[in-house]
């Protein structure tokens, strides 16, 4: 039997002061004994309970059993929690999780996007931690492949690849359109600086690792939390970019414009005026904090060049020159993978050709050095 537990939570004041630095730390030591993933998830609209649904199957599917879905509701009637916690038991868990639905309350018509994150935070008890927009999904494998690879080293953070999907409403469905590898442009520390390309549910934190830091998003942001928090947090602990080639989840872009942040230009100006206003703290964000990280470098060359990869009004990328190569030859490979792994028995073939060509090769080489 699942089990379920509902913890009733009201808002807090928003902490607007806080030094970016010193808003991590007090981590609680009991959270380190386990190999418990707790995956948070903040949910506004009742309208939004079909991208739910995929968001908590695709957990459900996970290779990493060991999971506690936090579901944060904002302003959640006992109607809704009833509704969620059927959802949650109708899922095709590997193992079952203990759920836990907590409600915050906020009022009518502010954005509570930061304060439920943190609130799914201080209710999490595992030692590694994740957060998932309710209309974006993890790959199978993709928990798995993040904490293994926080076990095999001693980062505190590993970050994976993620996918964009864009999709679109017909026929009473939600269809995708294409995919891409929209993010992969990033690759340091100084490009997450210049632009992020670190979506919220494309890392895994290892909360053992974090000394006497303790995760807080800044609630004074309704817009770009995201941003703002892996800054801090990527500042204070440098994160493990191996895997940025390997994609774990997929970020759903909606073509109707409905999406939070302004990726097309079906977006609302509403949308994009509150983006703008969040772009602005985020300048401010990098001023307070990041000069003295790159105190060789001006802050500025971060901050106020105009974006080279996003244009926010298509959602569309353009890369320089040598990004586009990088992205030719990456999807070059990618198409070859995909058709040598519906016939692994000619990819073993070609596999030793390979090995025996090369082997020969290298014979030759010796024996011209030798002569």
């Amino acid at each position: 039997m699942k089990s379920l537990k509902i913890v009733p939570i009201h808002s807090r004041p928003a902490v607007t002061d806080v030094e970016p630095v010193e808003a991590f730390k007090k981590t609680k030591p009991h959270l380190f004994d386990n190999s418990t993933l707790s995956v948070v998830i903040r949910f506004h609209h009742r309208q939004r309970l079909d991208f739910l649904e995929e968001a908590l199957f695709s957990l459900a599917l996970q290779n990493w059993s060991d999971l506690e879905p936090i579901i944060v509701l904002q302003n959640g009637t006992d109607d809704l929690k009833q509704t969620i916690l059927d959802m949650l038991e109708h899922q095709p868990w590997r193992v079952s999780p203990e759920y836990k639905i907590v409600t915050v309350q906020i009022p009518e018509g502010a954005d509570g996007r930061s304060i439920l994150l943190n609130r799914g935070i201080e209710t999490a008890t595992g030692r590694y931690l994740s957060f998932l927009d309710d209309d974006d999904c993890v790959y199978h494998d993709g928990y798995t492949t993040l904490i293994r690879q926080l076990i095999g080293g001693d980062r505190a953070v590993a970050v994976g690849g993620c996918r964009r999907a864009q999709i679109g409403y017909e026929s009473e469905h939600w269809f995708t359109h294409k995919k891409d590898n929209f993010f992969s442009w990033g690759r340091s520390l100084a490009d997450l600086y210049a632009e992020n390309f670190v979506p919220i549910h494309s890392y895994v934190i290892d909360r053992a690792r974090l000394g006497n830091s303790e995760l807080k998003f800044d609630e004074s942001f309704t817009l770009l939390e995201d941003y703002d928090f892996v800054l801090r947090l990527f500042a204070a602990h440098e994160p493990d970019f191996t895997l940025l080639d390997k994609p774990v989840c997929e970020y759903r872009i909606r073509l109707d414009g409905s999406n939070s942040v302004a990726h097309t230009p079906a977006a609302s100006p509403e949308v994009i005026d509150l983006q703008r206003r969040a772009q602005l703290m985020i300048k401010e964000s990098k001023k307070n904090l990041y000069s003295k990280y790159f105190s060789d470098k001006n802050v500025n060359d971060f901050i106020e060049a105009p974006s080279k990869h996003t244009n926010l009004a298509s959602g569309e990328q353009r890369p320089d020159d040598a990004e586009r190569d990088r992205r030719v030859l990456l999807k070059i490979v990618l198409m070859m993978y995909d058709f040598f792994s519906r016939y692994p028995r000619l990819e073993r073939r070609l596999s030793k050709t390979l090995h025996l060509l090369w082997n020969t090769y290298k014979k030759l080489m010796m024996a011209n050095a030798s002569q």
